[in-house]
C-alpha cells in the first residue's frame, strides 16, 4: 500500500521516512503509521492493460 510521510518517521531497521516521501509498505505498517498521523494513505494507481493486437481469425472447414 503505497503512502505519503506526513512526518519523519522510522519503518523499520535502518529505514526512514522523510516529510513527503512516498513508499510502498506493509499493510500492518500502514494502519499502525495512519493511526499515530505518520502517514497518508494514497490512492492505488490504475492497473496498466496491455494492448493486444488482434489477430486473424482462423477459418474453420477445410479450403478448397
Amino acid at each position: 500500500m503505497r503512502v505519503r510521510a506526513l512526518r519523519g518517521v522510522c519503518i523499520g531497521v535502518g529505514r526512514h521516512l522523510s516529510v513527503g516521501d512516498v513508499e510502498d509498505l506493509d499493510h500492518n505498517l500502514v494502519t499502525y503509521l495512519s493511526q499515530i498521523g505518520a502517514v497518508e494513505r494514497l490512492p492505488d494507481p490504475p492497473p496498466v492493460v496491455e494492448s493486444i493486437p488482434k489477430s486473424k481469425p482462423e477459418k474453420s472447414g477445410k479450403e478448397k
